[in-house]
């Protein structure tokens, strides 16, 4: 942005004058200055104050754009009608359930590419991809990722407002409730237990990978 000010005052302002001294900052600011302004111009374009407000608006407009795609938000304090969905593994059958997490931040996003590419790839082997200090909150964001013919690719991704058993087992129960047919037969996750006991109540049948990024062990 300073170069783009830099170049507007000497080819557009003075182009045919004398330019102003490089301390002048009416004319070039000092980068605290232009994040100053770029902030302000930022807020202006909000709906609320609030983050979580605006991606609450954010979500109804994707989901207009996009009536393909799935959307999955529930704010931090808010509880939904529509309890996210779950498999009961003793009965093999999708019912409603109510897990703790409840009440937590929890955003799921799938657009129908990825839900394709989960339908054709996702029954072989899955990862899950576990992100951190990638957004101006610490908020752990997962990518789930499958292996296609050339190469790999995220066909889904939530964010989640604890990195515990609970909100990550509640979040793919809403990729199982979009994808019915999904049963991997792999998955690899990092060595986090609170993945793994996630992974293993929703696929008691499928073997479990950690990754540490040289080689991976079964459990």
């Amino acid at each position: 942005m300073k170069r783009h000010l830099d170049f507007y005052v000497e080819d557009d302002l003075f182009h045919a004058s004398t330019v102003p001294p490089k301390s002048s900052r009416q004319y070039f600011p000092k980068l605290k200055d232009i994040r100053n302004h770029m902030y302000k111009a930022a807020v202006k374009l909000k709906f609320s104050k609030i983050d979580q407000e605006n991606l609450e608006i954010q979500v109804d407009e994707w989901s207009k754009q996009r009536p393909n795609d799935n959307f999955f938000f529930r704010g931090y304090g808010k509880k939904v009608d529509d309890v996210a969905i779950a498999t009961d593994i003793d009965k093999e059958e999708i019912k409603d359930v109510r897990l703790p997490t409840e009440g937590k931040l929890l955003f799921v996003h799938q657009n129908d590419d990825q839900k394709r590419l989960l339908n054709l790839y996702g029954n072989h082997i899955c990862q899950l991809d576990a992100t951190y200090k990638t957004t101006r909150y610490s908020i752990p964001l997962f990518f789930i990722v499958v292996k296609t013919n050339v190469d790999h690719q995220v066909v889904g991704s939530f964010a989640i407002q604890d990195e515990t058993t609970a909100a990550i087992r509640e979040a793919i129960s809403v990729f199982k409730s979009w994808n019915p047919d999904w049963q991997p037969k792999s998955f690899m996750v990092d060595n986090c237990e609170e993945e793994i006991n996630a992974i293993g109540h929703h696929f008691p049948d499928c073997k479990v990978l950690l990754c540490d990024m040289k080689t991976s062990i079964t459990i």
